[in-house]
């Protein structure tokens, strides 16, 4: 597929002898902007690149909240991305040495003169809240493009940067939760100067970006700075989507990059003066806890922060806390899994058997850290007698370990977080399931897990974005599907409707007593209880340990 943008555009012009056009300017709060023109297969749009959206946190700003963006005098050039935040790039499997200075956005629309204002869609990258940025190598627009939508996307810090936590005001936690909030609040006040309509505005993510939608739901924070959200992969039920042990990882940081104390104040001085290069990547031991689970090896991510620091605070309360009080955003949502989002994790399969044959390892750290022992052994039987009909895990146990995880680490909580919403908010609920496989399914490729059964996780991406950085084919059949999955996800956008016409299969909402299920694939269909057996299965143990929804 062909597409070009700004320095590739005047050659164009060049080569095809076509008549100069006038550059695309934008004026927004902080100063004008210089967009630039691109080409896709014959259909133009408008990008602007790299929009500093909050000052750079770099200096004494490491690891606080965002503050505001400044003013810059003439016309800023937006035609190239920002910085990405400093990082370890899983995809390309390279260090990223980017800047701190990385808080930019991008913003794409087909024109700039829309006849009425557009549906504006805010793209949260995932990641594991340590790797990716909003660039569009990846995370390419040209999809969207083709529907009367603004598309905006945007880096947040990662890591440690933007998830180190001492639980005092300095560093109360959560600063790149807080970034996500700020990118919010530029497109309330800026996006109207683009044509987008600031009061008709869907979040939407993958993983750890979905996750981090999901959070925005229940953060007082975020309140009304959206109206919709798309969930893909991930909800704040999910264990590996919060970080239980902030400070002693914080702690353990220091002492493995020399500085061994236990006075916060002297840690943070310590922080605020290492290279960034120390601060990307970072392998921790185990932890010397009660328990220890698979999603402890994220190191740094989402805390529940102090709620007697005077700070302004993105969470102060457990996620489950927040849901089962039914303190979540009033808003329709689409939420769903592929079909063999485990895949993500059996991929280590080698590594892990070790601690998978242990005692406990198969149940959930949540139920973990409220049975005592003689319950944690009994669930764990049930849930090996379940999966593996009470065998030991070998390399064998391939697809039996997609099968556990994609239950215990996505879809059973992605449910729950379905069921809590419809049963207290009155807004529509979507549930779905991504079950497409073609040349575009690039991870599972990748992981040479291709004799496994399901679609891997986040390996619906490439259905809605245009990747240029991977050698990812495009077939007629790809572009079916590519067209009918936007297409679901614009019009939802649009209208908080996934399918509001008669001329498609209906997309049902989901209710605890109807579960309606939407299969994204080949073909579309609407269909009752996917998974119901594995989900019974899980709902019946939460049930026991009084963690389910009643």
């Amino acid at each position: 597929m062909n597409s070009f943008c700004c320095c590739a555009y005047s050659r164009y012009r060049k080569e095809k002898n076509v008549t100069s056009i006038k550059m695309p300017l934008v004026t927004i709060e902080q100063g004008a902007l210089q967009g630039m023109v691109c080409d896709h297969d014959g259909r133009t749009y408008v990008a602007f690149n790299g929009i500093p959206y909050a000052k750079p946190p770099i200096g004494k700003l490491r690891f606080k909240a965002p503050e505001p963006p400044e003013p810059w005098e003439g016309v800023r050039d937006a035609t190239q991305h920002g910085p990405t935040c400093p990082q370890y790039n899983e995809r390309m499997n390279r260090i990223q040495t980017g800047t701190e200075d990385c808080l930019y956005l991008n913003v794409y629309i087909k024109t700039l003169t829309p006849k009425r204002p557009l549906p504006v869609m805010v793209w949260i990258h995932g990641g594991g809240f340590y790797t990716g940025s909003g660039d569009s190598d990846f995370y390419g627009p040209e999809f969207f493009m083709m529907h009367d939508i603004i598309l905006v996307t945007f880096n947040y810090r990662l890591e440690v940067l933007g998830f180190l936590c001492l639980n005092n005001e300095e560093v109360p936690g959560n600063a790149g939760l807080k970034d996500q909030v700020a990118a919010l609040k530029w497109v309330n006040k800026n996006i109207a100067a683009f044509g987008g309509d600031p009061n008709n505005v869907t979040i939407f993510g993958c993983s750890a970006g979905s996750g981090s939608c999901s959070l925005h739901l229940i953060s007082k924070m975020s309140k009304g700075l959206y109206h919709k959200a798309i969930l893909q992969s991930g909800v704040c039920l999910s264990e590996w989507c919060y970080n239980i042990y902030p400070t002693e990882r914080a702690f353990q940081l220091g002492k493995l990059l020399g500085k061994e104390t236990e006075d916060t104040t002297e840690l943070l001085e310590f922080f605020r003066n290492l290279p960034t290069s120390s601060l990307v990547k970072i392998e921790l031991p185990i932890l010397e806890t009660k328990v220890y689970d698979l999603a402890d090896n994220i190191f740094f991510g989402p805390v529940i922060e102090k709620s007697d620091l005077n700070v302004d605070n993105f969470l102060t309360e457990h996620p489950l806390d927040l849901v089962r009080k039914g303190e979540i955003a009033d808003v329709p949502i689409i939420l769903g899994y592929t079909s063999g989002e485990g895949i993500e994790i059996a991929r280590q399969l080698p590594k892990l058997i070790p601690f998978l044959n242990t005692t406990g390892a198969v149940v959930p750290r949540e139920l973990k850290l409220k049975w005592p022992i003689h319950n944690l052994i009994e669930t764990d039987k049930k849930i090996r007698n379940h999966y593996f009909e009470g065998k030991d895990i070998t390399e064998k146990s391939l697809q039996e370990v997609v099968n556990l995880e994609s239950d215990k680490l996505f879809i059973y909580n992605i449910v729950r977080f379905a069921r809590y919403h419809s049963y207290y908010n009155s807004s529509p609920v979507y549930l779905y399931k991504f079950v497409a496989e073609t040349e575009r399914n690039y991870a599972k490729k990748n992981y040479n897990m291709e004799s496994i059964d399901g679609v891997c996780h986040a390996d619906e991406l490439p259905y809605l974005f245009n990747v240029t950085c991977l050698d990812i084919p495009l077939s007629e059949e790809s572009v079916h599907i590519i067209k009918d999955f936007v297409n679901l996800w614009t019009n939802f956008a649009i209208t908080g409707n996934p399918t509001p016409s008669n001329n498609s299969i209906q997309w049902k909402n989901f209710t605890d007593r109807e579960r309606n299920c939407y299969l994204i694939g080949k073909s579309l269909t609407c269909v009752q209880n996917d998974n119901e057996q594995n989900n019974k299965f899980w709902e019946a143990i939460y049930e026991e340990a009084e963690l389910d929804i009643n």
